[in-house]
């Protein structure tokens, strides 16, 4: 299958720099403006909307990345409960920021400002970008705990 390009951030060539994880289908990639230290993206390559527009092979190689990036991010950034969201935003009212389908990993611990019935995205409007080298920093992290060359 054709990977279908967007206009949108994940389509374009800047967003190379902060994958940490790529296989034939999807990339994991440090979230510039992450609302807990380690909130990484889980991305197809392939431009879509929606989790229905993903082949079955899309499907599988999506799930076999989260299976290997999360355990990775939460002995790095999760404690011991390896606590952690996973979740999407799709569709027109659904708040999704980038129009291309993408998952969130965000590390939960214990003690994070999002419990007591918080939600980690009331954050979200309120979080800052990283300055381009403390982001590069942590995308070298991941990519040297997942033993992954570009």
């Amino acid at each position: 299958m054709e990977a279908k390009k967007g206009t949108d951030v994940f389509c374009s060539e800047s967003i190379n720099k902060g994958i940490f994880f790529r296989t034939e289908h999807t990339m994991a990639l440090c979230d510039i403006a992450p609302v807990v230290y380690g909130h990484s993206l889980i991305i197809p390559r392939r431009h879509v909307l929606d989790f229905s527009e993903l082949s079955e092979e899309e499907v599988l190689d999506m799930q076999s990345v989260i299976k290997k990036v999360k355990p990775v991010i939460l002995k790095l950034y999760g404690d011991s409960s390896n606590s952690y969201d996973l979740t999407a935003q799709i569709g027109e009212y659904s708040g999704m920021s980038v129009r291309h389908l993408h998952f969130h990993i965000i590390p939960r611990r214990k003690n994070d400002e999002y419990q007591e019935g918080k939600s980690v995205f009331d954050a979200i409007e309120h979080v800052k970008r990283l300055d381009n080298d403390e982001y590069l920093k942590r995308v070298a992290i991941l990519r040297k705990e997942l033993d992954w060359r570009e």
